[in-house]
This record gives structure tokens, sequence and C-alpha cells, in this order.
């Protein structure tokens, strides 16, 4: 993994303290954006969790995307910016709508900001793309955001697609991040999996593929905290309302990590990736205690989905 120093510092307190890999480093591991990329790929079927977001996206694009029609001007800040895929359809409305636009990419990883360029450019060849190397869980956004509008005072339209919210370790911290950046004419699209008492089984079946087991054990395996002798497996945690990967070690584990040494002994178990699950009311909850105003909901027919478009209100919101 291509790790700074501060990251193998929070690494090691995240391991020790918790037993716990970050499900962010998932994306620093060599390779991990072709992978990830794969497996995206893979579940762009309509039934799958990829292409139901997109699908749901769409389908109420023109919705979305109405509530700038008074500017016709957008920067598009796409948030854990993946492969770009969703942006690029957001962005071909936006073409064909006449809007003018910018498009910010933000990632924890240099070589996804690499893949989105990729992907933009073979649609949008004229695009210049601005690339924001960013781990919004830990720094700031707000300089960065705010000097992308101050160059054109266009309302900043930010999105975090691909079902992410719920892998952050504090998913309030990260949405306060968001609306420090934010005023009041921009807004935050938000696209999630659901979770109700009907399909926890049918969400962990989706996980059960070797790619993504790939993608889940990445970190572990590069710190030498996993190999083939280890046991893997993929849970429903009903009292978390999350899937977890967890790692149990077969052998007695030393490896040294921001210049210390941390020994890990067999049959420990190690959290290497979670991905909560909201429901409509936790996630409009999760949303209005963070100082966020629902202006757009919908979800998929069967509620697996939802997407939320919110704006920053100066008013808590019951």
């Amino acid at each position: 993994m291509k790790l700074t120093k501060k990251q193998e510092y929070e690494l090691l307190a995240s391991i020790s303290a918790r037993g716990e890999i970050p499900t962010k480093f998932i994306y620093l591991v060599e390779n991990g954006a072709e992978i990830w990329d794969r497996v995206y790929k893979h579940r762009s079927t309509e039934s799958e969790m990829s292409g139901a977001e997109i699908s749901l996206l769409l389908n109420h694009i023109d919705s979305f995307i109405n509530v700038f029609s008074n500017s016709k001007k957008i920067n598009l800040v796409d948030l854990g910016c993946g492969n770009g895929l969703p942006a690029i359809e957001i962005l071909k409305q936006l073409k064909k709508h006449e809007f003018d636009f910018t498009y910010t990419a933000v990632d924890i990883s240099s070589d996804m900001i690499s893949l989105t360029t990729e992907n933009l450019k073979a649609e949008f060849s004229g695009l210049a793309i601005n690339k924001l190397v960013k781990d919004f869980e830990k720094e700031s956004l707000t300089d960065d955001l705010l000097n992308i509008k101050q160059q054109n005072n266009y309302p900043n339209f930010l999105i975090d697609l691909g079902n992410t919210l719920g892998n952050h370790v504090n998913a309030s911290s990260v949405l306060t991040n968001f609306l420090e950046s934010m005023t009041t004419d921009d807004y935050l699209l938000v696209g999630n999996g659901l979770a109700n008492e009907y399909n926890p089984q049918k969400i962990l079946s989706a996980y059960n593929v070797d790619a993504l087991i790939d993608i889940a054990t990445g970190p572990a395996r590069d710190l030498d905290l996993y190999d083939d002798n280890d046991d893997f497996k993929y849970i429903w945690n009903s009292n978390k309302n999350r899937v977890e990967g967890r790692v149990r070690l077969s052998r007695d584990r030393q490896i040294k990590l921001a210049d210390q040494d941390l020994h890990l002994s067999a049959n420990e178990e190690l959290l290497v990736l979670q991905s909560y699950k909201f429901s409509e009311t936790s996630l409009t909850k999760l949303l209005s205690d963070s100082g966020f105003r629902t202006e757009l909901l919908t979800t998929t027919k069967d509620r697996s989905h939802i997407l939320t478009m919110v704006q920053p209100t100066r008013y808590s919101v019951a």
C-alpha cells in the first residue's frame, strides 16, 4: 500500500485499539483501482448494487439537475469518484441541457482519480478535470471546494454515490465535512444501499464473490495479516445493521507499522470491511442531524437503494 506516515499511525491505532482496518484502505492497495473497477462493472446489472443505483439515477436525473435550472451552471464535485461512471451520466445530461459545468474528482486514491480521468476523457475530450487527492474522513474539504466556487461563482453540486457513505468509520463527521464546505446554493446528492428485515441475506450474497473478497482482504494481505491459510467471511451484523468482512488469523503475526512492532495472536479477528445499510428514516435523520434539509428523495421499487438530494439549512429539522 502507498501510505503516508499519518496513515500508518492511523492504521496502527485502529488495529491495536479496535481490531479493525478502516474500509477506505482497500482503495490504496496496489491495483486496487483496477480491481474495484472490475467489481463495479460486474455489478452493473440492474439487479446488482451498482446497476440499481445507476438505474435510479437515470430515472430521476432531470429532477436532480432541475434545481439548478435558473443558473444553468454547475461545479460537479465527485466525492469518492471511483471510476467516474455515475458522474459521466450526470455530465451527459448537463451537456444535453446546455449547462456550463466544471468537474472535480475527489478521492483518497490517486489511482482512482487517474481511472476517472481516463473514463471522462473518453466521453468529454475537452473537459478540464480538477483532481483532489483527499481523505475526507480526516481532511477538511472547505478551502478546496470554496476555492473552486470562487473561480467562477457557480453553485457546487456534490455527489457521494456508489454505496460508500455507510463504509465510513464515522459517517456523521464526513457529512459535517461536506456541510462545512457548502454554501446555501449548493446541493449534495447521496446514494446508498438500504436494509430492512427482508433483505439482509440478499445484501450479503452480493458481497460473497471472489473479487469482493480480494478487495476486502487486500490491505490485510499487504500488511502480512492475511494469507490463504487464514479464514475470511462476510457476515450480517444485525445489531449494527451492516455487512462486515472479518479475518481470523491462523497463526501469530508480528509486523512493523509506523516504526512500531505490532503483535497479533492466532485466532484473533480483524474487521477489514464494514458497510452500514440505512433505512429511509435513519438516513434522513442522520442528514438532518448533520445540518441538511431533504429536497428530493427516491428509492428503488424494492426499497434496496436510495438517492436523496439535500441542502444546508441553518435551522434544525424535527
